[in-house]
């Protein structure tokens, strides 16, 4: 602190330290009739911005539960018998003990999606370039790389074109390296939509598509690319001769060299990447997403039926794979992930275990942390045989964004979801009714396709937290290792807000305002959202129309009203504001809907988050105000 001149100090005799009559003053501490105290002369400067202790046009909220700051979770009472999981800040699968809330991080938005080359031959060798009235001959120029790859076209009579048909939806960028022989133009079309490019010149021509351009790559070489930002169900990536600018007339005879084909995502062309594997591949252009976002889970209770989420020699074990055991760092950052190698033999790149596990009428969901291992396996299949049948194979693509495949449905359809975790780890995703009961064989492929014996000699594919549980939502892991159903039973989370908690924030007898950020993994099937207990009968401020709509509510024990449909696995805000006879609410910006109201809402004696959900629900943000709100 900077301490003020003193008219008199300590040796001058007058009254006393650093002042006539007193500490800071003249007659006392921050006498007013002093100019001794001021804040600016504090050191360091104190500045207090209204701005960030302010929440909007409601200020002063009494209760303010924001998982980014686990304090003020501190007035929840949570019930959980066992042990549960959640996603930590850096993307680990990690475990909570028994009666905590839990606040798992979930991905953050995409911010740049991963690219993929989209031409599964880029080297023309494939039967799926279709050459009209042309011929291709490969091999025949030193391409852009240095390699002895680039082919020659040359064209012959009319409708002369050369190109390859791809299901592709836009913004997409099509690209392409070519070097002039004796064709002065060159024509990329899609469809009806046409550019034109002058080889002697390197210019754009003609120009139709979105956007256009040409580069001079060196040697007489230019890549030249269109860009088309509507979608499209079908591609025809076309390439044609010609002698003048913009014209439909190709040039008999007309030739050049031509390397590097690609189509990919968005609206700029990325450097090639090679490709003759018939299927989309990984360009090395990764999604990037904005930081994990803290969310309180809310998760009803579940059953892992696999006795053992992670393998171990207790399985029965069939199959002629090379199996290693805690052989990697699994998604919990542990040695514990299983590898399943392929020893060079067909049929030999499996992992089969039998366990019993009931699959009855209901919807089941399978899931499986995989990663790709040596040897380029980038693909995992996984297969369910049940009684001597299949009931379902599935591929799964372990790069990039990752894919999936059907191979084979079985009893019934199935959905398949993928989900990207740190370090090269996806959590693959089997939903759909079984429709058969009894012993289970489970088949585990290293696949470099989405087929059961493409394998690598020597490719494998790691695997770690097996789950199989009923309904149509993969959960988080429920760790096993042998024992009963309950062994093996995550308890429903049970949140709540009693006692003094609650009195210290509410306003019993009164007005009153919530507002909640949440995301339902299926709002078809939660329920109770933000709810009040033990007054008046009636206290669901925020619920959703379970079991057959989507529709989020308020309900006083006689009267309700709907404020629209949520989505599913996005954030949804809503917002329900009260007085003694009417109560209103939004949700994501809709117009209010307000109803009569009996009082009930300003009767409840504690409040929970989540209550008795049948699906999993998570909260960015619950905010209440004491008072209602004009506006919502």
């Amino acid at each position: 602190m900077k301490l003020l001149k003193a008219e008199a100090g300590v040796n001058d005799g007058k009254a006393g330290l650093l002042s006539a009559a007193g500490l800071f003053a003249k007659g006392g501490i921050f006498d007013k009739k002093s100019e001794s105290f001021n804040i600016q002369e504090l050191d360091p400067y104190l500045l207090f911005d209204s701005r960030s202790s302010m929440l909007g046009t409601l200020e002063n909220p009494t209760l303010d539960l924001d998982p980014a700051t686990p304090s003020t979770l501190d007035v929840i009472t949570a019930t959980r018998a066992g042990i549960a999981t959640y996603t930590d800040p850096d993307g680990n699968i990690a475990t909570a003990s028994a009666d905590t809330v839990r606040v798992d991080y979930t991905q953050g938005a995409e911010l740049t999606p991963t690219k993929f080359q989209n031409i599964g031959y880029t080297d023309f060798s494939s039967l799926v370039w279709v050459k009209n009235s042309s011929t291709l001959t490969l091999n025949q120029e030193t391409a852009p790389d240095g390699t002895q790859t680039a082919a020659k076209y040359v064209g012959s009579g009319t409708g002369q074109d050369l190109y390859y048909n791809a299901t592709f939806t836009g913004p997409f960028t099509y690209s392409l390296f070519v070097k002039y022989i004796n064709a002065p133009y060159i024509r990329l079309r899609n469809d009806s939509i046409s550019t034109w490019f002058n080889l002697t010149t390197g210019s754009v021509a003609t120009k139709n598509h979105d956007s256009a351009s040409i580069e001079d790559v060196g040697d007489g070489w230019f890549r030249i690319s269109v860009t088309v930002s509507s979608a499209s169900s079908l591609l025809r990536a076309y390439i044609h001769p010609h002698a003048t600018d913009n014209t439909t007339s190709e040039q008999d005879g007309g030739s050049f060299y031509v390397y590097g084909p690609q189509l990919e995502e968005g609206t700029t062309a990325s450097d090639f990447v090679e490709n003759t594997t018939g299927n989309p591949k990984f360009t090395g252009i990764s999604a990037t997403y904005a930081p994990r976002v803290p969310m309180i889970l809310v998760e009803p209770s579940a059953t892992n039926s696999f006795l053992y989420s992670q393998p171990t020699s207790a399985l029965a074990f069939g199959g002629g794979g090379i199996r290693t055991f805690d052989a990697a760092t699994a998604p919990n950052g542990e040695t514990e992930a299983f590898r399943i190698t392929n020893n060079g033999t067909s049929g030999n790149d499996n992992y089969r275990a039998t366990s019993s596990i009931t699959f009855g009428s209901d919807s089941m969901v399978l899931s499986v942390w995989a990663k790709a291992g040596s040897g380029g396996n980038n693909y995992f299949t996984w297969s369910f045989q049940n009684l001597g049948g299949t009931v379902v194979r599935a591929g799964f693509k372990l790069e990039g964004d990752g894919e999936t495949q059907i191979i084979t449905n079985g009893n019934g359809g199935h959905t398949l979801q993928i989900e990207t975790y740190p370090d090269g780890w996806y959590r693959c995703i089997i939903i759909g009714n079984t429709q058969s009961s009894g012993t289970t064989t489970q088949f585990l492929y290293t696949a470099s396709g989405y087929t059961e014996h493409s394998s690598i000699a020597g490719g494998s594919v790691l695997l770690w937290g097996f789950q199989v549980e009923t309904g149509s939502v993969a959960t988080s892991l429920i760790p096993t290792a042998g024992g009963d159903a309950a062994a093996r039973t995550r308890a429903a989370d049970d949140l709540a807000i009693t006692g003094s908690a609650f009195s210290d924030f509410f306003n019993t007898g009164g007005d009153g305002t919530f507002y909640a950020e949440f995301v339902p993994e299926e709002i078809e099937t939660i329920n109770n959202i933000i709810t009040g207990h033990g007054g008046g009968g009636g206290g669901l401020y925020l619920y959703s129309n379970w079991p057959t709509y989507a529709n989020v509510r308020s309900y006083d024990g006689t009267l309700a009203t709907s404020y629209g449909d949520a989505t599913n696995n996005e954030i949804n805000r809503a917002s329900v504001s009260y007085n003694s006879s009417t109560f209103k609410g939004s949700l994501n910006g809709s117009s209010e809907d307000s109803t009569s109201h009996n009082g009930t809402f300003s009767a409840q004696t504690s409040l929970q988050l989540g209550y008795n959900v049948v699906s999993p629900i998570s909260f960015k943000r619950v905010i209440y105000w004491p008072y209602s709100s004009e506006n919502l």
